[in-house]
């Protein structure tokens, strides 16, 4: 993801489309994170296809990867974007689920583990920048698509199960049966609460994602600088996600994710209303500090809600949140506010968004809907 994803648009750019084409494109992944994902992770759970749906999700994705080389009009780079994020829609949310409920299950903090994935993330922006720079965007493809396989080779260690599940195969049960239900999610106030926040979180990093690279390739960054922006905002992650338990025990995980949206608001505003590269690359330290911290509170949080045969399908909610239907509706919008008025506004509209996101967990941390045993839980019939 690091070697092509701060990359995609900027190469689009470079292509000649418009800032609307490129918001169009950018809807793909959102679109079918919203529609797609959600449905395969629910299948994934029910038939405990975890890890035969996140390797072929990861495998076919790598795959594609290398037909981008060769269109350069808007129509055929839509119909292969659209592939592309049909294919890596589950991938996030299975895989996150699988992860968390691991280091549940083996006792070692989520974020302890994730932040090997800002770390190598860091390290390929940067380098790739770079190599981009010097061998062009089509090398970009071949060398993403042959990184998928050690990611492959990596996901076949993954635990699909619990081992307490193993024991109870000589009496099965039925996964279709605890499937969670609209009803389940609207009763769980606290889960209300994170899909509110993560929605408005999506509209700030959808618009964020899609323009923040093309920004600093107009403000005369090279490619180096155009990794560096994302290479750095990953660098700032590990820390903060290898102290990440010690900061919920601290704060308690709904006061830090509060406090890290607000991190993130803070940053955006800068984007907007700065104009040198190199000051943006600050303000992308300090969106990664946030990051990290609202994206291991927010999959923990879930995952504490969060029977053992719902973790993918609850994952997939919230990222059909946060990458699905925000993103899905602003991303486009982006493009036109980027064509018609610039894109600082673009930033300034990113920070409001992840401000009010900070207000929703507060006005939640404030009523005490985090406090009260997860609905979800009590509706799961025992076995």
């Amino acid at each position: 993801m690091g070697a092509q994803m701060p990359f995609f648009n900027v190469y689009f750019a470079r292509l000649g489309l418009s800032g609307w084409q490129i918001g169009i494109l950018s809807t793909a992944l959102p679109l079918m994170s919203l529609f797609v994902g959600p449905a395969l992770s629910l299948l994934a759970d029910r038939r405990r296809w975890q890890k035969r749906m996140l390797l072929v999700s990861i495998g076919a994705t790598g795959a594609l990867l290398i037909l981008f080389i060769f269109p350069r009009t808007f129509a055929p780079l839509l119909v292969l974007s659209l592939l592309r994020a049909l294919l890596f829609s589950p991938m996030m949310s299975i895989g996150d689920g699988m992860i968390a409920r691991m280091a549940t299950r083996h006792r070692i903090d989520y974020g302890k583990l994730r932040l090997w994935g800002s770390l190598s993330f860091a390290i390929a922006a940067l380098v790739c920048g770079a190599l981009w720079e010097r061998w062009g965007f089509q090398a970009m493809f071949i060398v993403t698509s042959v990184l998928t396989l050690p990611v492959l080779w990596a996901a076949t260690g993954l635990e699909e199960s619990a081992p307490a599940d193993r024991q109870m195969a000589a009496a099965p049960v039925d996964a279709s049966a605890n499937a969670p239900t609209l009803r389940n999610v609207r009763r769980d106030q606290g889960l209300v609460a994170i899909l509110a926040a993560v929605s408005l979180i999506g509209v700030a990093e959808g618009m964020y994602g899609a323009f923040s690279g093309v920004y600093m390739d107009r403000l005369g960054g090279s490619q180096f600088l155009v990794g560096a922006l994302f290479g750095l905002s990953a660098l700032a992650e590990p820390p903060v996600m290898h102290y990440s338990g010690a900061i919920f025990r601290k704060l308690g995980k709904p006061v830090a994710v509060s406090l890290a949206y607000g991190l993130v608001g803070i940053a955006f505003l800068g984007y907007g209303l700065v104009r040198q590269p190199w000051l943006i690359l600050a303000f992308a330290m300090l969106k990664g500090m946030g990051f990290a911290l609202y994206f291991v509170g927010n999959v923990s949080l879930i995952d504490e809600r969060a029977p053992e045969s719902w973790t993918s399908t609850l994952q997939s909610l919230m990222n059909a949140a946060t990458r699905g239907l925000a993103p899905l509706i602003t991303t486009p919008l982006g493009g036109l506010l980027a064509d018609s008025l610039g894109l600082p506004v673009i930033f300034i509209s990113s920070g409001a968004a992840a401000l009010l996101a900070a207000g929703v967990f507060l006005v939640a941390i404030l009523r005490r809907r985090f406090d009260a045993r997860p609905l979800l839980e009590r509706d799961v019939p025992e076995v």
